[in-house]
């Protein structure tokens, strides 16, 4: 499997070892943590048991991290973004809601960009981007499944899911993305890129 970061290609994930699910408009269940930083490196431990969280044991905790920030290059030094980390337990399907998180990302606008997209790390390995925001078409992609391929403890990969179940077809638009910027396509990763939208005023209404 090759690293998002640095590719625009990925290999289909075939075993399914732990699903972490995180779902709507990011806002009930709270994180385990969660920090703003400009970092280099994209590695999600838990920083309290590091040992423990180095290796996947089924049954055990396990560190899952999201990263939430602005569209574009994240390649490139300094990209300022929020990270939410999770602990949860390894061949079990968890789903996680962030309290707050449409105010503070859509509303509050704290990247200053047009867009806000978003991806997933456990140990070294980190998922495509997925847009969650559009500031230009008021759209937002709530839906966000991330499926982590594990083999002898150590994480191989980790894909979107198909987000498009969750609405119909003409809310069903591409916001795959890769480190640089560029839109991806299932053929270019063969994995899920499109997800469902809801207009920012529909989000709202429900908040």
């Amino acid at each position: 499997t090759k690293n998002p970061r640095n590719s625009s290609t990925m290999t289909s994930l075939a075993s399914k070892a732990i699903g972490a699910v995180f779902i709507g408009a990011l806002c009930l269940i709270p994180a385990v943590f969660s920090q703003e930083v400009t970092l280099s490196s994209y590695a999600c431990y838990d920083p309290t048991i590091p040992a423990e969280t180095a290796q996947f044991y089924r049954g055990r905790n396990t560190t899952v991290c999201l990263y939430v920030g602005p569209g574009g290059d994240w390649n490139t030094q300094g990209t300022t973004y929020t990270r939410f980390a999770f602990n949860l337990k390894a061949d079990e399907f968890s789903s996680y809601w962030i309290p707050g998180s449409f105010k503070s990302i859509v509303q509050d606008d704290p990247f200053n960009s047009n867009a806000t997209h978003i991806f997933a790390s456990s140990q070294s390995s980190v998922s495509f981007l997925r847009r969650y925001y559009d500031a230009t078409t008021q759209q937002v992609f709530p839906y966000l499944t991330a499926v982590i391929d594990v083999k002898d403890g150590t994480v191989q990969g980790i894909a979107w899911d198909d987000a498009c179940i969750f609405c119909k077809l003409s809310r069903c638009l591409p916001n795959t993305y890769d480190f640089v910027g560029n839109i991806t396509t299932r053929e270019d990763i063969s994995q899920p890129t499109d997800g469902c939208y809801i207009s920012r005023d529909e989000c709202v209404a429900l908040h």
